[in-house]
């Protein structure tokens, strides 16, 4: 478990950093950490894959050059998942709730620590419309984001593990 935590972590950093060369792709790249936060959260549960995000979100930080990615995956890609169960658990209505507000301070988060390292003297815009519209679309993402990652952690729970016989490579 610890090796297969430390080659995750290393394949994590690798997209990370893949997503600083591909800077108009960064989002997009970086989301693929999730996939190794899936398996390791099906196979090991919350501790490993607290571990994998605590280590590759220093080494993230120390190493990728373009701190967007980064910052994404440490208040958002890589946490995401790991609190998501949690949402799931409670009731439907309620778990929607709060999926949103905890998407939306990540949001600002990242979007007020972007703008400071851009060193912008206001935020971009906030208060405008453009702002407001940028918001909703990035809520509609999250939750189109937020239903392919169950979509992806039940089709590796339910099919992909027994058919290409990942429960002898996971042993526990």
């Amino acid at each position: 478990m610890i090796a297969l935590c430390g080659i995750f972590s290393a394949a994590e950093l690798v997209i990370l950093y893949l997503s600083s060369v591909f800077q108009i792709l960064d989002l997009v790249i970086a989301s693929m950490t999730v996939l190794f936060t899936i398996v390791l959260m099906a196979e090991y549960g919350k501790k490993p894959v607290s571990a994998v995000y605590i280590v590759v979100s220093v080494l993230s930080m120390l190493i990728v050059p373009h701190k967007f990615s980064p910052l994404c995956y440490i208040f958002f890609l890589g946490f995401y998942p790991i609190v998501k169960p949690f949402f799931d658990d409670v009731q439907k209505a309620l778990g929607y709730v709060l999926k949103l507000l905890y998407f939306n301070g990540c949001y600002i988060v990242v979007y007020s620590v972007a703008a400071h390292f851009a060193m912008l003297d206001d935020i971009a815009g906030v208060g405008t419309v453009m702002f407001y519209v940028t918001i909703a679309v990035a809520n509609l993402a999250f939750l189109l984001c937020d239903y392919v990652i169950g979509l992806i952690t039940r089709l590796y729970i339910r099919v992909l593990r027994k058919k290409y016989g990942f429960e002898r490579i996971f042993k526990k």
